[in-house]
């Protein structure tokens, strides 16, 4: 299969753009490359842009998106923006959220001709929390009611980037349309990453930034700030063991006595340094910002989309596209007796490794009377097998029972290449497919659980605790 073209709008200094393609490391993860690539992109910030430009192959145009001409723009699969936000977010009081009705609210409009002249595939739009509740829900409203009528299947999800490894507490709406019904059908929302790959602010600090005086707020401004502490909520220093609250666009000009995220060093305040902030908002190391003034270096990295973030949903979209299936006489012959061999269960030692693989599989209604009374033996799946799946990891087996969900768990004794012959003397020999033996061991929930499955519609390759962080 071969790329996915993608049209960037309002890209700023390419956090999102970043994302998309992948092929990076933030703190020693490696993101790797997605199947996309960048084959336009704009936005009206020189400053921006070249930061962008010293970054990337495909170079940014300084240009007003409404001054576009779409018939000059090259062939794209997917348009992405994070339109301007400032007239949606929660923070801004002058004007007080003027939403949809001031003119950098209007520019989304821009988005939704593009869509209506050129028909990608997918679009994705990213703004920040306050766009739900503007205009008392009707700016938002309006907005999805116009992505839908330029002939999308809009989906939209509240995403927190601490969610996804970045030491960021930063929530923002993430729209994607479908031109296609199938393909929204076949789309989830990434899952939070497991605790243990949780980062918190300390996992970036810098400790030569403790030595840049520059850095740290005057005894003016901090007695002025201590003044009315208690009674106005100022002078918020950050933990090193939580993420950092939002960061925003005014970095450089950081106020003791504002929201503003600052770190202290001893009893001294001092503000974030621009790489410190980049790497808040999880840009790697390796990307370059100091073709501009640092004042303009916070301002581009304030306002961007945190990469990892958006790499997680581009992985998720991802999904979408690409579902190789098993070659199941391959795997025979590699594997001419079993694939695994976990051997058999403890009827007195019941207890569940949590960190193992979990299959989740749904069972046809003609098999579901064994799952029910937990009588069942042996599993075959079907033709249509995803090979994403983790075959040698395979431990655990859940089936999914229509329109009731998950709740048993099984232990995977074997699991083997067979074929339906084994069932159905009248099939063919080489009608192979996988087949587990499993014993019932126990149930994760009081009740059945209705979860969405990932691969197909019809199958979820995860972990036991991943699962019980569902609930």
């Amino acid at each position: 299969m071969g790329k996915i073209r993608v049209a960037s709008l309002f890209c700023g200094c390419g956090g999102m753009d970043l994302g998309v393609i992948g092929g990076f490391s933030f703190l020693g993860k490696e993101y790797k490359e997605n199947l996309f690539e960048i084959v336009y992109a704009i936005d009206n910030d020189k400053y921006c842009t070249k930061i962008y430009n010293d970054n990337f192959i495909n170079k940014c145009v300084v240009k007003d998106v409404r001054n576009i001409k779409i018939e000059e723009m090259p062939q794209f699969d997917m348009l992405i923006g994070g339109f301007p936000c400032q007239s949606f977010s929660i923070s801004a009081q002058n004007p007080p959220r003027l939403g949809y009705k001031d003119e950098r609210g209007m520019l989304f409009f821009e988005m939704v001709k593009i869509l209506k002249a050129r028909h990608p595939r997918f679009f994705i739009a990213e703004n920040v929390k306050g766009i739900l509740s503007a205009n008392k829900g009707k700016a938002f409203s309006m907005i999805i009611k116009e992505f839908s009528d330029a002939g999308y299947t809009v989906v939209h999800k509240l995403l927190n980037a601490s969610d996804y490894g970045i030491p960021q507490k930063r929530e923002r709406v993430i729209m994607i349309g479908f031109r296609n019904i199938e393909d929204a059908h076949r789309f989830h929302y990434p899952i939070s990453v497991r605790a243990s790959e949780r980062k918190v602010l300390g996992d970036v600090i810098m400790e030569e930034s403790n030595c840049d005086e520059t850095l740290f707020f005057s005894e003016k401004a901090v007695r002025g700030m201590i003044s009315v502490r208690e009674k106005m909520n100022k002078g918020r220093a950050m933990s090193l063991t939580e993420p950092c609250n939002t960061i925003s666009a005014h970095l450089a000009k950081v106020s003791l006595n504002s929201t503003d995220p600052v770190y202290m060093v001893g009893e001294r305040y001092r503000r974030f340094s621009s790489r410190e902030a980049a790497r808040i908002q999880s840009f790697p190391d390796t990307f370059h910002f100091d073709s501009v003034s640092q004042i303009r270096q916070y301002k581009a990295i304030g306002n961007a989309v945190p990469p990892v973030m958006m790499w997680y949903i581009i992985n998720s979209l991802q999904k979408t596209l690409v579902i190789p299936q098993v070659n199941f006489a391959d795997i025979k012959e590699q594997y001419p007796k079993c694939i695994v061999k976990n051997g058999f269960v403890d009827r007195k030692d019941l207890s569940i490794d949590y960190s193992r693989n979990v299959l989740i599989s749904m069972v046809k209604a003609d098999n579901m009377e064994q799952y029910l009374d937990r009588s069942a033996k042996i599993y075959y799946t079907g033709k249509r097998f995803p090979s994403t799946v983790a075959l040698n990891k395979l431990y655990y087996f859940m089936p999914y029972l229509k329109r009731k969900g998950i709740r048993d768990l099984y232990f995977i004794k074997i699991a083997r290449i067979g074929t339906k012959k084994e069932v159905h003397p009248e099939c063919d020999d080489n009608d192979f497919r996988l087949v587990f033996e499993i014993e019932y061991i126990g149930q994760l929930f009081n009740d059945y659980k209705a979860i969405k499955l990932d691969i197909w519609r019809t199958f979820k390759d995860t972990t036991a605790e991943e699962i019980m962080r569902l609930e």
